[in-house]
Parts: C-alpha cells; structure tokens; sequence
C-alpha cells in the first residue's frame, strides 16, 4: 500500500521539491497508508484530508492515492514554491516540512507536534522512497529507508533545528521586553501627529469647566 502512495506522488508530479515536500507529507499524515483514518473518523487517506473543511470530498476519494494525490497537488506546489531556493539547497529536509505545514495547514509545524526525531525518520523514508526504497506499509513515521541523495543528516539537521529554536527562545523575551517601549513610541507618535487637536480639546474643557464654576457661583 506505501508503494502506491509513493508511485501517485512519483507520477502526479516530476517536481522534485514538490515530490519531496509531498511524500514528507504524506509521510507524516498517514505513514503512506491510503486507508489511514484519523481525527475521530473525520480525517482520511495519505494526506489525511479532512473532509468536514473539504466538503466536496468523499472519504473513498480521499483513500485513493491517484486522486489524493491530484487533490492536494496545487497546495503542495504553492508550498513548495513559497520556500526559498537557498533552503532547498542548505537543508531540503526543512524545507519540505515547511512546505507541507503550508499545504496540509496542522495545528503546528511537523517539528514542534511530532518532535524533530519523528521528521528526520520520515526524511530519511522519503529519501528512500526517492531512490525506489519505499518502507512497508503500516510502518510508523520514521521507521523507513537509509538516508542519500545529498540530505542532511539527522544530526546536522537536529543541529540546526537545535540552533534555530535556540534563537526562537532568545527572541521571545526580547520581545516582551521591546513590546512596552514600542507602545510608548506608537502613544508619542500619536501624540506628536495630533498635538493640536489636543491642545484645542484641553483649552475647550479648560473654559468649559470655568464657565461651570461661573455659573454654579451665580447661582448659589
């Protein structure tokens, strides 16, 4: 059954970025099982569409490798193409799981939900696949083929995966940090913008307060 799946991706499109971004994909939805159900019953097939936001799909579409994989071709290709060619170069495997987290839209990127061990695993399968090694079916994500083909290695790319949360995590307090300083800057550009219009307001409620004052005397 993974054959099938990795044949319909290897026929749907000569691309090799989209054919990567996609058996990653796939990969990671459904381990390559066309008949793989998921989210209580309401997700299904390799790319695990989910059908009450596909409501023109019918889950025996969805289970058909051939016709999935046509289905969800253009979404792959927008998210293959979204990403910059020198990621592809320095590190295919990132740049295939972004594509896919732009085509398949989870919860969070493949990295953060499954862990970085879960994507290097299923890399390496969909290198296998790539060079005619498709894993067994059933097999969960990470359990295929040997690495090639010029990918990174798992732990280069758990290096650099490693070095680019390490900054994520620095910015984060930065962040929070800059956050009140550029409210005060928007409040004083604000301020500098319509300082007359203020002005104008605090003179009038100047005189709108001393004539209360004038005529509360008046009239005590």
């Amino acid at each position: 059954m993974a054959d099938s799946v990795v044949q319909a991706i290897l026929d749907a499109t000569k691309d090799p970025h989209v054919r990567e971004s996609m058996l990653l994909g796939s990969r990671l939805e459904s381990s390559w099982n066309p008949n793989a159900v998921g989210d209580n019953g309401s997700s299904f097939g390799p790319f695990q569409i989910h059908l009450p936001a596909h409501p023109g799909v019918t889950a025996a579409q969805a289970q058909n490798p051939a016709w999935a994989t046509r289905y969800m071709l253009s979404a792959y290709q927008r998210g293959a193409a979204a990403q910059p060619e020198s990621l592809w170069r320095s590190n295919p495997e990132r740049a295939a799981e972004q594509a896919a987290v732009a085509a398949e839209a989870p919860a969070q990127s493949y990295y953060s939900g499954r862990g970085a061990e879960t994507v290097h695993a299923a890399w390496r399968a969909t290198v296998g696949a790539l060079g005619g090694h498709a894993p067994a079916a059933g097999t969960s994500p990470g359990g295929g083929g040997g690495g090639g083909g010029g990918a990174p290695s798992a732990q280069n790319a758990g290096l650099d995966f490693g070095l680019g949360g390490l900054l994520s995590a620095i910015a984060v307090p930065f962040a929070m940090i800059a956050q009140p300083f550029a409210e005060i800057g928007t409040l004083l550009t604000w301020w500098w913008t319509n300082r007359m219009k203020v002005a104008f307001i605090a003179v009038g409620v100047v005189f709108f307060i001393i004539g209360l004052v004038f005529f509360a005397k008046d009239n005590l």
